[in-house]
């Protein structure tokens, strides 16, 4: 009876220590091709579609001049971000545009080139600002 008790219990620890490393280990594999997944995803693909929607912005839609530029620091981007600021003539509706974040400070070229905002003609909050001038001089 003992035996039988003791091989019950040995059984029950072997399975709990199977499915506990085995567990573990099924979770890091998962884990790294997760990750793989992601970067390849990141890398290869999301820059694909970004390039389209912004040969799609750029050929189908309104540009803009902004009426206003503020340089900030956005922490959370970690640069400096260009807010621009329009008001549409139809709506009187006052919009403001970022750019993409900026490792140094761009006010001293703010005088000297043009930004251009890339909008879609009904939904404003799919736009891009074109920024290729000001990039080039920082």
């Amino acid at each position: 009876m003992l035996a039988v008790i003791a091989a019950a219990v040995v059984i029950v620890v072997v399975v709990i220590v199977l499915f506990w490393t085995l567990g573990i280990a099924a979770a890091l594999i998962g884990a790294v091709i997760m990750g793989i997944t992601t970067t390849i995803i990141k890398i290869f693909i999301v820059p694909k579609f970004e390039a389209r929607d912004r040969y799609r912005l750029a050929s189908d839609n309104v540009r803009l001049s902004p009426e206003k530029l503020e340089v900030r620091f956005d922490n959370l981007k970690n640069g400096y971000v260009v807010d621009c600021f329009y008001t549409s003539p139809e709506t009187g509706r006052k919009f403001v545009f970022s750019t993409e974040p900026f490792p140094s400070d761009p006010t001293p070229y703010l005088g000297t080139v043009r930004l251009t905002i890339v909008t879609n003609r009904i939904d404003y909050s799919n736009y891009y600002v074109e920024t290729a001038d000001l990039k080039d001089r920082l």
